[in-house]
């Protein structure tokens, strides 16, 4: 039987925090690549941040929203700067673990039932932008963020350009994608702890240009404040 998309990570977490230092989960690719995942990094401090991070806490301001919160390694730090943050995570666990860890205003929602607004910034690190799935679903979420933000407000985000890569496998997967009518930046995922696995679910990873665009489709502007060799990079979208 297979539990719920998120559950098997929520288990990694759980574990982790109850003092399992090498607690993982394993992600499946649909195509049959798998990676160990250590959870370890979900927990990290302000020490321990990538300049990315630094970046995305230095743009954030106000009332802030954090999608995707996990445990809070952002909500945490952005609180210590005196900012009134909101974490919200579909995972119950990584809420729980989110309350236990100091982090004050924690829901467990997804964005679309939030009855909160007034944000000056909505937050998705650690690539959270990946929960709307595909291009449409990047669409829906752009709109749907006017009713949460101010109207000087911003949404800061990372994401990872896929196509910068020179592993075989990826950029077959990519290919396959495109052969399909997807968006080559489109992933179909299983997560699996300790032999439990949950439901496929799909992410998005989108790369700069296609983001800009998506932006200004709907009628907001986006700048790329850093990138990185690798395909990682920070956006700001107003």
């Amino acid at each position: 039987m297979l539990l719920k998309p998120m559950e098997p990570y929520g288990l990694a977490l759980k574990e982790y925090f109850e003092g399992n230092r090498n607690a993982k989960a394993i992600f499946h690719r649909d195509d049959g690549q798998t990676e160990n995942h250590f959870v370890a990094n979900y927990f990290r401090d302000k020490s321990q941040f990538s300049s990315l991070d630094k970046q995305a806490i230095s743009l954030s301001r106000g009332n802030v929203l954090d999608i995707g919160a996990g445990v809070g390694p952002h909500a945490l730090e952005l609180q210590a700067l005196g900012l009134n943050v909101l974490g919200i995570d579909i995972s119950s666990i990584a809420c729980e673990i989110m309350k236990k860890r100091g982090v004050k205003n924690v829901k467990c929602t997804s964005v679309y039932d939030l009855k909160e607004g007034g944000f000056d910034t909505i937050l998705l690190m650690g690539r959270a932008i990946g929960f709307v799935e595909d291009l449409s679903g990047l669409k829906k979420f752009l709109e749907f963020s006017s009713t949460l933000l101010n109207s000087n407000g911003c949404i800061i985000l990372d994401s990872l350009d896929v196509r910068i890569t020179t592993n075989p496998e990826h950029l077959k997967y990519q290919e396959k994608n495109l052969q399909m009518g997807c968006y080559f930046g489109e992933i179909r995922l299983q997560i699996e702890y300790k032999g439990l696995k949950g439901e496929e679910f799909r992410i998005l990873f989108v790369d700069p240009q296609t983001l800009k665009k998506i932006s200004l489709d709907t009628g907001h502007s986006c700048k790329i404040v850093a990138s990185y060799e690798n395909g990682d990079y920070l956006a700001e979208i107003t």
